[in-house]
């Protein structure tokens, strides 16, 4: 077993979103997505992995998958099928944090911390 503490996990940069691996193994990668406002995520997809993020701070946002926009706040859940384009932006006046897991691991690419 290995445990981690997702609030050392909740970091902010004031120029770009930050993320923060959990986990990343050969089946899973799990990892915090932190924005402040006014930042984003751009559009894209994951492959062949199925996503899971859970809003787990953060008073608005918006989720565009394929063209559709969702607002979304803190306790918000949601999937997407790895070839649906996605993008998110924190649209509030908080800090936005994600919980996120990929399964299957994707490419090597989407492990990157930032």
């Amino acid at each position: 077993m290995k445990l981690e503490k997702i609030s050392d996990k909740i970091v902010f940069n004031e120029n770009t979103i930050s993320k923060r691996m959990l986990f990343n193994t050969g089946k899973v990668l799990n990892f915090m997505l932190n924005l402040k406002p006014g930042q984003s995520v751009p559009p894209h997809n994951h492959e062949n992995s199925d996503m899971i993020i859970h809003i787990v701070a953060g008073d608005q946002g918006e989720v565009v998958t394929d063209g559709n926009k969702t607002v979304v706040a803190t306790g918000d859940v949601f999937h997407c099928d790895g070839i649906e384009m996605f993008s998110i932006t924190n649209t509030g006046k908080e800090n936005m944090s994600c919980f996120v897991v990929l399964t299957p691991n994707p490419s090597q690419i989407y492990s990157k911390e930032f």
